[in-house]
């Protein structure tokens, strides 16, 4: 949490980014957070059977775990996640 001071600190930098850069201003807050997406859900799923393929000292779990995450990471390089517009 914040306290009053930094509190105000943090509303006099906001009075003047706005004066100062208004159409950064609008930009960000038009903009929101992306859900988390398919590619992230697989790369996560890759990951997590490449721990339990070791874990268990399975070759073709761990290997499956590989490609896996390595279709994940090709999806997110197609299809960036990030900050999109509203």
């Amino acid at each position: 949490m914040l306290n009053d001071r930094e509190r105000r600190v943090l509303a006099r930098i906001e009075r003047e980014l706005t004066a100062s850069d208004p159409d950064l201003v609008r930009l960000f807050r038009s903009a929101r957070p992306s859900r988390v997406s398919g590619p992230t859900l697989l790369l996560a799923l890759g990951l997590a059977v490449m721990v339990l393929g070791s874990a268990l000292v399975s070759v073709p779990i761990a290997v499956l775990g590989m490609i896996v995450a390595g279709c994940a990471l090709v999806a997110a390089y197609r299809a960036p996640i990030g900050f999109r517009p509203a």
